[in-house]
């Protein structure tokens, strides 16, 4: 894969949408053997000379999600298992079960030890870099970091409406709210956005591998629990993470705001009370 892409049709570019984002979609509904099957699809567009490379590119991307999907799977039933053996509130196996992301991470890293990234967000990132608000690239110009201060502020005054800081529970869910906010954000900031984006970037431009990475990243909550027209919203939420990611050229920022908004997801019980 490399950052010489070929000029992408407008045929190749809704192809790719919808191998990658109906793969998403897909796998969360099928079993194990029906996943095989469009494996050994994605597998025959891969090796069809005739069919774009960008195409071919993110078909073998596809493979690597689904292997990632049924690794997650797996690591998440022992991990739920294991710790529910050893009697630990239900809070702190939900936290810790995210640690199961590691299983979509780990094709994709052994993939790229072997084909190297030309676009590479896994780096700490700037926050002197400038973003444009509202839409990343056109808007009223900021630093990374003055962006992340007024968005981080916006987010929590706007959830605070939600949150009953009365609960007795109060202490106790910080605390496993910061340790679920911990896992998620980083390891779903080094899937979504320091592995995938990077590769996707590279294959369509900063601006339409932002627009399917984001979608799919979206998408993929359904497997969590989430409704499919949250789903969408975190589709929305997706473009704002990727845009900070591209624009500061790194993770660091991007897993900020991630995690402050884990922590008000806890306490305003999406996560916990779904």
């Amino acid at each position: 894969m490399s950052i010489h892409r070929e000029r992408i049709s407008n045929i190749s570019l809704m192809a790719m949408f919808v191998i990658f984002v109906g793969t998403v979609i897909a796998v969360q509904l099928t079993t194990v053997y029906m996943s095989l099957g469009l494996a050994l699809i994605l597998c025959m567009i891969h090796l069809l000379k005739p069919v774009s490379h960008g195409v071919r590119d993110v078909s073998l991307l596809s493979v690597l999600y689904l292997l990632g999907y049924w690794l997650f799977v797996c690591l998440n039933l022992f991990i739920k298992e294991y710790l529910n053996q050893l009697g630990l509130q239900r809070e702190l196996i939900i936290s810790c079960s995210r640690l199961s992301l590691i299983g979509y991470i780990i094709p994709f890293l052994f993939f790229t030890r072997i084909n190297k990234m030309t676009i590479n967000y896994m780096k700490m990132g700037n926050f002197t870099e400038t973003i444009y608000f509202p839409l990343i690239w056109h808007g009223v110009k900021d630093p990374i970091w003055r962006f992340l201060l007024i968005a981080s502020g916006t987010v929590i005054v706007s959830f605070s409406f939600v949150i009953d800081f009365s609960q007795d529970n109060i202490v106790p869910l910080l605390w496993v709210g910061i340790l679920f906010a911990l896992i998620n954000s980083v390891l779903e900031e080094i899937l979504w956005r320091g592995l995938i984006l990077s590769r996707f970037v590279d294959e369509l431009g900063e601006k339409w591998g932002l627009v399917v990475v984001s979608i799919g990243f979206g998408m993929y909550h359904y497997s969590i629990g989430f409704p499919w027209s949250v789903c969408a919203l975190f589709s929305v939420f997706g473009m704002l993470l990727g845009g900070i990611t591209i624009r500061s050229k790194g993770l660091l920022p991007v897993m900020i705001l991630h995690f402050i908004m884990n922590i008000l997801f806890v306490f305003s019980g999406l996560i916990f009370n779904m």
